[in-house]
């Protein structure tokens, strides 16, 4: 007999129900595996529903801080020139060894 396991609940911040493909496992039996798919067995499948409640991915990126924005833009870059003043020689440290 095939097995499959399934989780599913709601989003504990939105209430939506969600099931958890990640977590979803399917276990096909010899036989199956032998004829190709799960389940195409003589025996059929028997499936396990557990309880599982989690924020959703929507629900999970507005606690980031990243629901409904775009894609992230970085700051201009500002380049900072020295002077010729700057680049005497004789105020440059040196490192210890």
């Amino acid at each position: 007999m095939c097995r499959m396991m399934v989780f599913a609940g709601a989003c504990t911040k939105c209430g939506e129900a969600q099931t958890w493909e990640d977590l979803s496992q399917a276990l096909s039996c010899l036989e199956a595996k032998n004829n190709g798919a799960i389940g195409d067995c003589s025996t059929g499948v028997n499936i396990e529903q557990h309880k599982f409640d989690q924020e959703c991915d929507r629900c999970a990126q507005e606690d980031e801080g990243l629901g409904g924005v775009g894609l992230y833009e970085s700051p201009q870059k500002t380049e900072w020139k020295r002077s010729a003043k700057d680049t005497s020689s004789s105020h440059s440290k040196r490192q210890r060894t």
